[in-house]
């Protein structure tokens, strides 16, 4: 994280509940729930046990808590075992470790963890599947994805 982003960091604590658009140049934290339109300029983290029904846009994601909308994010996308996604995910490269239902496309690579359960198509330059990793879909690999 740079140091603009470590000072600028929007908190969404437990118990609160934002509905509407969230806007901001740094990076948002989210241990609550969210239902409108995310979009931060950093790094937007979800906290386990977080709801949020909105599409993100952010430089950069790492969602552990449910999300019901797209991701979008010019650099990475971290879904560790306990994320959730009913939406489709874009970023530049992503790593599924949870559940996803939705297509996703990355510039570069995917990669299937172990626990990773996809439905839906996935589009990259690069996929990795790991062992006990469950995918449903179709792999179309790109030089350049498409939308």
């Amino acid at each position: 994280m740079s140091e603009r982003d470590e000072r600028d960091v929007s908190v969404v604590g437990r118990g609160a509940q934002v509905e509407g658009s969230l806007v901001t140049t740094g990076s948002l934290w989210i241990a609550g729930r969210i239902k409108g339109e995310i979009s931060v300029e950093g790094q937007v983290t979800v906290a386990p046990d977080s709801e949020v029904e909105a599409d993100i846009k952010a430089g950069s994601i790492n969602l552990a808590g449910r999300v019901n909308g797209n991701l979008i994010a010019p650099g990475s996308v971290e879904l560790p075992a306990q994320s959730q996604v009913k939406g489709d995910v874009r970023a530049k490269s992503v790593s599924v470790h949870g559940a996803v239902e939705g297509n996703v496309v990355a510039e570069h690579k995917v990669e299937l963890g172990p626990a990773a359960r996809l439905q839906g198509d996935v589009t990259c330059t690069a996929l990795v599947i790991a062992e006990g990793a469950v995918f449903q879909g179709r792999s179309i690999m790109a030089k350049t994805p498409s939308a």
